[in-house]
């Protein structure tokens, strides 16, 4: 063998060896926030300041304001209106932090100065406009009056309409696990038969 490739060819067994006696794998996932987490996980209120949380699917949500006025200018009825509409969108994982918590609940705020209710183990919803799967384990968005096609959500003072499938949105969090597995090779040598012992 080349004298200048027998280091090199040592340095890689090594490292080879090295690697099949100790292996590290990391998973990142994102799990759903559950009260099934908070108990596996013994959270506490504390506990939940502390996470990162992430919204599952999209929020959309919706105020309109109007004004009107009648009158008579110039000898002529004049009838003036005026609506105006302010839409929220909050898109599959935004990322958001809890300003508030409690049994059952989360003040999730997506942005400073609002925030969002998020409840678990909220009541089936009877519509003839939609069917409701959710988990009821879950923390989705929260909107008690929801009627299949919308419902009344709090942002922070101000109340908005919940449009489309936003009722479906429910938190996330991020779980970072590491596995390690150590391993050793031996190879066993054999015993001979002590031959004073015959």
């Amino acid at each position: 063998m080349h004298a200048k490739l027998q280091p090199l060819l040592i340095s890689v067994a090594a490292a080879l060896l090295l690697s099949a006696c100790a292996s590290g794998r990391e998973v990142d996932e994102q799990l759903a926030f559950s009260e099934s987490l908070i108990r596996d996980y013994g959270l506490a209120e504390p506990h939940k300041r502390r996470l990162q949380y992430y919204v599952s699917e999209p929020i959309t949500l919706a105020r309109s304001a109007s004004s009107s006025m009648r009158g008579i200018a110039d000898g002529r009825l004049v009838d003036r209106g005026a609506r105006d509409i302010d839409k929220l969108h909050v898109a599959s994982g935004t990322p958001g932090v809890v300003v508030g918590s409690g049994p059952n609940w989360l003040a999730v705020s997506f942005e400073p100065g609002s925030y969002l209710y998020f409840v678990s183990k909220q009541p089936r919803l009877n519509s003839p406009y939609w069917d409701d799967r959710r988990d009821g384990d879950r923390y989705y968005l929260y909107a008690p009056d929801w009627d299949g096609r919308a419902g009344t959500v709090q942002v922070g003072n101000a109340s908005y309409q919940a449009l489309g499938r936003s009722i479906d949105a429910f938190l996330l969090v991020d779980r970072d696990s590491l596995y390690t597995t150590d391993s050793r090779d031996r190879v066993l040598s054999g015993r001979l038969l002590d031959r004073d012992s015959r």
